[in-house]
């Protein structure tokens, strides 16, 4: 641990007085040198930067914010976070850092005659606990989450795939399911899935999304900044159902224009 602080300062230092050139779809912030020299001590560092957080999101303080986005909420909803409130939303250009999959609760999976499915019957009593979004984050991998944490943010997004019937539904539900206990995949590759990080979840449990990819660092990757743009522009097969953002004061549902807006601003100039 103490080896992954001292290179995870050492990326932050560096992130601070360093540019890099780069082709247009291409992103990173650090010299490639520096990702040669992190690579293998991947796991302690993104664990390290995972453990650092200052406070909680504010949206967990906004009276009615959980229960107006669970009344929205449908199985499948890809959900878009922003962890500013968390070092590791500082490691990165961007103003989402996170990603989960909202898969249902008791009630939905019966309405959709998928509670008794054999990839699901396992966990009928973490689904009553409330643990109903599937995501990956660098402490846990891919485990399921309680709803409830959905506000543990500064601004959520929530997105709803158009995949075309009801069978592909199911099917994309079963097989999110299945990744449960997968383990994260520090080194963001999606050309292997032995290991998956938080976008990847999405890619690979519910196909045919086509999400927007780039390259960073010799890899591709897909990040939750491109999604909530490619949902924004029509370009993909995500529409917005709501984009919720709170400050010190209050909170509120902003608009697709004030989304488009708030990416942009986040943006290396």
């Amino acid at each position: 641990m103490a080896r992954g602080l001292a290179l995870a300062g050492l990326i932050v230092l560096v992130s601070a007085c360093s540019t890099t050139t780069r082709q247009p779809n291409e992103v990173g912030l650090y010299p490639s040198w520096l990702i040669a020299v992190a690579e293998p001590a991947a796991p302690a560092i993104g664990m390290a930067i995972s453990a650092v957080q200052w406070r909680h999101g504010r949206l967990q303080y906004s009276a009615g914010a959980l229960a107006e986005v669970r009344t929205r909420m449908r199985p499948l909803d890809v959900l878009l976070f922003s962890n500013k409130h968390r070092l590791s939303g500082h490691t990165g250009a961007g103003m989402f850092g996170h990603s989960a999959v909202y898969l249902g609760s008791e009630r939905e999976l019966k309405a959709m005659g998928l509670w008794n499915n054999p990839a699901i019957v396992p966990y009928h009593d973490a689904i009553r606990e409330g643990r109903s979004i599937i995501e990956s984050a660098q402490a846990h991998g891919a485990q399921l989450s309680p709803v409830d944490h959905l506000v543990d943010t500064d601004r959520l997004v929530v997105l709803r795939p158009h995949l075309g019937s009801e069978r592909r539904k199911h099917e994309a539900i079963v097989k999110l399911f299945g990744l449960v206990g997968t383990p994260f995949d520090h080194h963001y590759r999606l050309d292997e899935q032995e290991h998956v990080y938080c976008t990847e979840i999405i890619s690979i449990g519910i196909t045919g999304l086509n999400l927007p990819r780039r390259s960073s660092y010799g890899r591709e990757i897909i990040l939750p900044d491109d999604i909530a743009r490619s949902a924004v522009t029509g370009t993909g097969r995500l529409r917005l159902v709501a984009y919720l953002r709170a400050d010190r004061h209050s909170w509120g549902f902003a608009s697709a224009s004030d989304l488009a807006k708030d990416i942009a601003a986040t943006q290396p100039r």
